[in-house]
């Protein structure tokens, strides 16, 4: 397969990059049967995140002792200098490795956390340092917005930027990609399945395979889904009449109900961070059950009960989304879920 060359990284990689989301749902074992067979089908760049429990630590043990060139991407929430280069070294120790290929500032989805990474002693800071000792070769970061992703890219700062790419959030096209284009920076698309939420993920990802800039990293947790991908990728064709009415006809069903975690629904006069508590479904089907129960994610859940439907929300949603309504059903899916 012709390789994509990850911008100024130089990072000639395989046109699927493996997400290391769901192998936290799979034991050991299978997660590094899964991570291999990736491997020997082509792959040869792994995405995870000190975020994703013992993701990395799997990773680690699935490339042990391989002898081939792998490049590793990870990420954290450090928000400090001092935060994030501590996770550095913790995401070393975990894949057994002396370098990380790129590494992320995890999450930069507001002004507030691009402020604050980018502040003097904030998080790419902490990446400076790191690559200064050879501890990463190129410093990166994920969002969830593609406003923040263009000023993250006129930063200069950035070699990689990881952004949300998928049939129904297409808004990267015009504001993300021509931009990263012009000044070489590599692009990762998450969520090239919409989070495990759109309803064909075969045309899912052949969509987003449709576009030879973008680098898509779908989440895979079982040797099926790994060929099942890469067969994809083999015998890919241009989308047919037939898949773009099926897109069109999906994009119609879910659009008033597909968060892009755009977040200009906030602040809520409950606190409540709408596009986490309505995305619970991606949540459900991407990390173990345990973990929905810690308290980044469990204290999102208890908050979202206090919800009054004031509807503050409402006329800030730019996709018109019912949000009281989908805050609703997405509590149900979770009491049900979690057994409350």
């Amino acid at each position: 397969m012709k390789p994509k060359r990850l911008g100024r990284t130089n990072i000639e990689a395989f046109p699927i990059a493996f997400g290391g989301i769901p192998i936290q749902r799979v034991s050991e074992e299978e997660a590094i049967r899964v991570v291999r067979r990736a491997i020997e089908l082509g792959v040869n760049l792994i995405d995870t995140a000190r975020a994703y429990s013992d993701s990395e630590v799997k990773i680690g043990k699935a490339i042990k002792g391989l002898g081939k060139r792998i490049y590793l991407s990870s990420k954290s929430f450090g928000r400090t200098a001092d935060q994030i280069y501590e996770d550095v070294k913790i995401s070393l120790k975990n894949l057994g490795v002396n370098k990380i290929d790129i590494y992320h500032i995890h999450g930069v989805n507001d002004r507030e956390t691009f402020d604050r990474v980018l502040s003097s002693d904030g998080a790419y800071y902490g990446l400076l340092r790191a690559k200064s000792e050879r501890l990463i070769d190129f410093i990166a970061a994920s969002t969830h917005n593609v406003d923040i992703a263009r000023d993250l890219i006129m930063t200069d700062k950035f070699d990689v930027i990881q952004v949300c790419y998928n049939f129904i959030e297409r808004e990267a096209e015009e504001k993300v990609f021509p931009l990263a284009k012009e000044k070489d920076i590599g692009i990762i698309a998450m969520k090239p399945m919409g989070g495990g939420v759109l309803p064909n993920p075969k045309l899912s990802l052949k969509f987003v395979l449709q576009n030879d800039f973008v680098l898509p990293d779908p989440g895979m947790e079982s040797v099926k889904e790994v060929e099942e991908n890469i067969r994809l990728l083999i015998e890919l064709t241009p989308l047919t009449q037939e898949e773009i009415e099926e897109i069109e006809r999906t994009k119609g069903e879910m659009g008033k109900t597909f968060c892009r975690r755009c977040d200009y629904c906030q602040p809520c006069p409950q606190g409540i961070p709408i596009s986490t508590i309505i995305r619970a479904q991606s949540f459900i089907k991407r990390f173990p059950k345990e973990n929905l129960k810690e308290k980044w994610f469990y204290d999102v859940y208890l908050k979202a009960q206090t919800c009054t439907r004031c509807g503050t929300c409402l006329p800030r949603c730019p996709y018109q989304l019912p949000i009281p309504d989908l805050i609703e059903e997405n509590l149900k899916l979770l009491r049900d879920y979690l057994g409350e």
